[in-house]
């Protein structure tokens, strides 16, 4: 169990000057809509031309305003969701000690404790009752100065994934290299470490390596279809890759077989906290890809913030199921 101490340094941690921010831009924004809205009143008694150079000049001022606050707001997102989390971890944490409270009460009327244990025991247990309650009213505390810059709770949950970064550039081909060049080459006695470990995934043997030609390097033959002669299935790489500390600090790499995901210990993904089922959800991959399916989950599975039962998944989508969030990352 988390301890009311580390909750209250994680409260203390979280930083507002994002949210001061965003409401010196947001009463900024406040009075030029405020004037824009003033302007129609007496439109009647400037010229035209007039009026529109301060009505645009009002609208350029609000678009900049906007540009601003934009990565601002991204950034509260992504505090907010770390709030939420120490949120949660003291809601379960109040929870557990209130279950603590009760068995205390039972073993003491069982007669396992005299009443000076009793006591004792029920003062620390009230104790930490009380630090989680003051631990939880700071908390709720923040999240108010969240809702102050944002119209819901909805808008603020939402995520705009980063850009995916650029691809990189693709090296020249080995017949284009002459023999003067000073170009590194990459070894070629060993197959490739994706190609590996999709192997071992399926149990199948690694491709033979082929005896070196005089003076040549070793190169690794073509591995015999795995599904017979007829086979078209192409083998995809994917991993899940932790958005924050509900998801993990490790990308975890999704083999070519289905992944269950929840908070039962046999999942191949498990996942902790409130809102997560045992089974929650499950991924499978064929010819198309890699698509996540919800088990009638009662929190459900967001994919980029909206609520899904089936998706095939893209490159950088972000995948929330409970607190946890994991961006979904191809190749």
């Amino acid at each position: 169990m988390v301890k009311s101490r580390e909750e209250a340094e994680a409260l203390s941690a979280v930083d507002l000057g994002v949210v001061d921010a965003l409401k010196a831009l947001k009463l900024d924004a406040d009075i030029l809509r405020e004037r824009l809205s003033s302007l129609e009143a007496v439109k009647a008694d400037f010229d035209p031309a007039v009026f529109e150079r301060v009505s645009a000049d009002y609208r350029a001022r609000l678009a900049e305003l906007e540009a601003q606050a934009d990565p601002l707001r991204q950034q509260a997102r992504e505090t907010y969701a770390q709030l939420r989390g120490v949120l949660a971890q003291i809601t379960s944490a109040h929870e557990a000690v209130k279950l603590d409270r009760q068995e205390i009460e039972l073993r003491h009327r069982l007669g396992e404790f005299d009443a000076g244990v009793y006591e004792e025991r029920v003062k620390a247990i009230e104790k930490s009752l009380n630090e989680r309650a003051a631990a939880h009213k700071q908390g709720e505390a923040l999240r108010a100065h969240f809702l102050e810059v944002f119209a819901s709770e909805d808008e603020l949950m939402q995520f705009v994934p980063t850009p995916a970064p650029a691809a990189p550039a693709v090296p020249p081909p080995v017949e284009a290299i002459g023999p003067s060049s000073t170009q590194e080459m990459p070894m070629a006695d060993e197959p490739p470490a994706a190609q590996t470990q999709i192997l071992q995934v399926l149990k199948l043997p690694e491709p033979p390596r082929v005896p070196p030609p005089p003076g040549g390097a070793a190169t690794v033959a073509a591995p015999a279809p795995a599904f017979g002669p007829n086979a078209t299935m192409s083998l995809r790489t994917a991993r899940l890759v932790p958005q924050n500390p509900e998801a993990g600090r490790t990308a975890v790499p999704l083999p070519p077989k289905p992944v269950m995901l929840g908070a039962d210990a046999a999942c191949d993904i498990r996942i902790g906290g409130p809102g997560v089922e045992p089974r929650h959800a499950q991924i499978t991959v064929d010819s198309k890809g890699y698509t996540i399916n919800d088990l009638g989950s009662k929190s459900g599975t967001r994919i980029n913030a909206e609520a899904v039962q089936q998706r095939l998944l893209k490159h950088e989508d972000v995948i929330q199921i409970g607190m946890a969030r994991f961006v979904f990352r191809e190749g």
